[in-house]
């Protein structure tokens, strides 16, 4: 029961804990060349943060759609500067 209780409150309240969805009038204003600084101020806290995926220094930040806006966003960062950015409709 003791495992069981933080596991179904986290369940619970995950909807709450991720990050909304990156809307358009939002996406519009990225750009490459962008500073992360900058684009946490712009677009917040993502949802997802994979560093380093193919092993040259670049991060990965995922903003996941939901069924209000099923866009999901993936801005690349390279040396704290956006590099690429991918937006495709999909959950």
């Amino acid at each position: 029961m003791k495992i069981l209780l933080p596991a179904l409150a986290g369940l619970l309240l995950s909807p709450w804990l991720m990050a909304d969805p990156l809307p358009f009038e939002q996406f519009m204003r990225l750009h490459r060349g962008m500073p992360a600084s900058e684009l946490a101020q712009l677009a917040g806290k993502p949802d997802y943060t994979r560093p380093d995926p193919a092993g040259s220094g670049d991060t990965e930040l995922f903003w996941l759609g939901d069924i209000d806006l099923p866009y999901t966003t993936v801005i690349t960062l390279h040396q704290g500067l956006v590099s690429d950015i991918h937006r495709n409709k999909r959950l």
